[in-house]
Order: structure tokens, then C-alpha cells, then sequence
């Protein structure tokens, strides 16, 4: 019975979802950032960058010694871990493709690139799309520098080199996200809210209240949020992985929130309505 009303309030979701556009079919969350499409009607992959910074103990409670030590790949809550970022994609039931992992980029100890082709009718394209998803861990010491990363690639936007195998290939980043601790409830000041605004992506931050603190910085700079929260939550691998799968997708905006509604469910075990209420609702395009 309770599996059946979990799936009654998810489809619920998803209907109220659906009906919440103009003439009842939302806008895909591209249409305010029109030059992805064009990106990808021209071949080129649809990239997601998401910045790390690890779990530290000396910031927040991690759950134990080696899941907050702060440089541990291998242990860390949001890296290494049964639920962290890498640890995630690699699932092989997912379906992604593990392209590369380095270790010699200044400022991050690791960055592992994944791959995933997805069904190329909803960009208008006739073949494949491939995306990238490039996840880059931060020494959590260094949570600061983490966030400044965040807000430039989402405010003036980013040029990545990654290899791919033989290849060494540079592409544009889409989407910048970020998923760890909310840095800006220590200190509401930090310099990096004051720069870019250049060549601004779409963003998105798995963080506690992460709208109140980073929304309006964001907006006011031409990044559009496309999911943020409004509580307390654990910003891990799995909530990366849906926003992924979604926007590959091409969801609207609300639709994105709603996959990453029904994986923090999922995964954390908890009611749908309870995933619902800790993630913000959708932010329009500024125009």
C-alpha cells in the first residue's frame, strides 16, 4: 500500500507538473538558453559541470572520520562513498561510460568525465546526443575556491579540455552546477558573488537553502537557477545523476525539479511530499 500511494502522489507530481505550461506543455528548460540547442543541432555534446567541494568535518557533521576527511577520494561523503558523485555514475546499470579521470588539474584532486548518449528528438536532431557529465572534486578545505569555480563557470561560462581516450577534446560547458556544503551560510560575503555576468550557463546547486543565498546572485548575473532547495538536504551523487538524465531530456524547468524530487525520494527513503518540500520551486528566465 505504501509503495502504491508513493507512486500515486509521484504521478500526481509529474500530471500537475505537465499541465503547469502554457496550453498545457511546458517549455523545455533550453528555450531560455537558446545557444545549447544550436550547440547541439550542430553536433557537439551537451556538457554538465558540476564542482564538488568534498565533505569536511570541520565545517558540518559528515557521518564519520573518513567521510569527512576533506582530501579522501576514495571515503568522502560526496565523492567516494556509497552515495557520492563518482561512486554513482559509475553504477554500470545507469549506463554511463566512464571517459577519463585526472588528477593533475591545479586546484582539484580529481576530475572524472562520464558519458551517456540519449535519444536526440527532443533537440530536434536526428541522430544520438551525446552528453558529458564533468564532475571535479575539491579539496574540502578549500570549499571557498570551490564556490568562486561554481560562479564563474555559471556567470561567464567555461572552455574545458578533457581527454577522451586517444583524444584530447575542448567543449563548452551547458550547465554548472554545484553539490556540497553551502558555503554562503558560513559567510554570506565571500568574493565570489561579486564577479561575472560575461557568457552566463544554467545552473543548478544541491546544497542546503540554496535559493534564498544563491538564487538572486545568480539571476542577477543572467544564470538561470534551474533547481535549488529551501531546506536542509544531502546534496548527493543521486540528485547530480536525475538533474543529468532530465536535462538530456530536455525538461522543462519544473520537470527537472520533479526528476530530482522523485530520485531524493527514492534514495533517501522518504515521501515523495517530503522530497517535495525541500526543493524550491521552479525560477523563470529573467528576460
Amino acid at each position: 500500500m505504501r509503495v502504491l500511494l508513493g507512486s500515486m502522489f509521484t504521478l500526481l507530481l509529474i500530471v500537475t507538473i505537465t499541465h503547469a505550461g502554457a496550453a498545457g506543455i511546458p517549455a523545455p528548460w533550453s528555450e531560455a538558453n537558446p545557444e545549447v540547442t544550436r550547440d547541439i543541432q550542430a553536433g557537439h555534446p551537451l556538457v554538465v559541470h558540476v564542482i564538488v567541494p568534498l565533505c569536511d568535518n570541520a565545517l558540518i557533521d559528515c557521518g564519520s572520520a573518513a567521510a569527512g576527511k576533506p582530501e579522501s577520494l576514495g571515503t568522502n561523503l560526496y565523492w567516494g562513498a556509497l552515495f557520492g558523485a563518482k561512486r554513482i555514475f559509475g553504477r554500470k546499470h545507469l549506463g554511463y561510460e566512464l571517459v577519463s579521470s585526472t588528477k593533475t588539474i591545479t586546484g582539484v584532486l580529481e576530475r572524472v568525465v562520464f558519458r551517456r548518449y540519449h535519444p536526440g528528438q527532443p533537440w530536434g536532431h536526428d541522430d544520438r546526443v551525446e552528453q558529458l557529465i564533468v564532475l571535479d572534486a575539491i579539496d574540502g578545505k578549500r570549499i571557498d575556491e570551490a564556490v568562486q569555480r561554481f560562479w564563474l563557470g555559471a556567470t561567464e561560462g567555461t572552455r574545458l579540455t578533457i581527454d577522451d581516450r586517444t583524444e584530447r577534446r575542448t567543449v563548452t560547458v551547458h550547465v554548472t552546477g554545484f553539490a556540497g556544503h553551502n558555503r554562503l551560510m558560513d559567510d554570506k560575503s565571500l568574493p565570489a558573488l561579486r564577479a561575472g555576468g560575461r557568457s552566463p550557463t544554467a545552473s543548478f546547486v544541491m546544497a542546503c537553502e540554496s535559493a534564498p543565498y544563491f538564487s538572486p546572485h545568480l539571476q542577477s548575473a543572467g544564470s538561470q537557477p534551474l533547481v535549488m532547495t529551501q531546506a536542509y538536504m544531502a546534496p548527493e551523487g543521486y540528485t547530480i545523476e536525475a538533474m543529468a538524465r532530465a536535462l538530456a531530456r530536455n525538461d522543462s524547468p519544473a520537470q527537472l525539479r520533479a526528476a530530482v524530487v522523485v530520485a531524493y525520494a527514492k534514495w533517501q527513503r522518504i515521501s515523495i511530499a517530503t522530497a517535495n518540500a525541500l526543493f524550491a520551486p521552479a525560477i523563470p528566465k529573467r528576460p
